[in-house]
């Protein structure tokens, strides 16, 4: 079953390696939606797949990439009303 959550990424995350490792996980596994910046120390992502590759998605939104650093991660249901297109896109 398809399913979309809103992930709230803080800690060491706003920075392109991050984002690029989010970015290349997400595609690699079947997640489309986006990452984007927020104005604290945060990251936004919106991700739609099934629940299975949202569950490996998350594992990687956890464990970031060489020199990130995650504190703390809410997850929240999002109903998407925009059309991802299969890909998975950093916002700048």
């Amino acid at each position: 079953m398809r399913k979309c959550i809103k992930i709230i990424v803080y800690g060491k995350v706003k920075n392109e390696a991050y984002q690029m490792f989010i970015q290349k996980q997400a595609l690699a596994i079947g997640v489309e939606g986006t990452i984007k910046n927020n104005d604290d120390e945060s990251v936004v992502i919106h991700a739609c797949s099934t629940t299975e590759n949202l569950d490996t998605f998350m594992d990687h939104v956890y464990k970031g990439a060489s020199g990130s650093h995650v504190d703390d991660v809410h997850i929240e249901p999002f109903i998407n009303e925009k059309d991802f297109r299969g890909v998975f896109r950093i916002i700048i």
